[in-house]
């Protein structure tokens, strides 16, 4: 058994029925179980006022129609790992001038 975690894909799903929807309305609107999607990432509000979330999908299970123009859901789209370019600052110190 390994202990890495699935490969996940990040999709956006549209709520129609105001506020955000939870994991297992997410799942639903996908197609998928609840338990493929990334319960730590969770459903994020991306425009809440046009009912669009974001969710992770496991890469194995995202929806083959995704992308559909009139469809509730479309993905996947990229999600690179976000990291600095440099050593972490405290914001104190002021830059030096060159």
């Amino acid at each position: 058994m390994s202990d890495t975690a699935p490969a996940m894909e990040l999709m956006t799903i549209t709520e129609h029925g105001g506020g955000a929807p939870t994991l297992a309305e997410a799942a639903k609107q996908l197609g998928v179980a609840e338990g493929d999607l990334d319960t730590t990432f969770g459903v994020v509000p991306i425009d809440p006022a046009r009912g669009m979330y974001a969710v992770q999908v496991r890469t194995d299970k995202v929806p083959k129609r995704s992308g559909q123009p009139d469809g509730n859901y479309r993905g996947p789209w990229s999600n690179p790992k976000i990291e600095p370019f440099g050593p972490v600052q405290d914001g104190k110190s002021k830059p030096k001038s060159r």
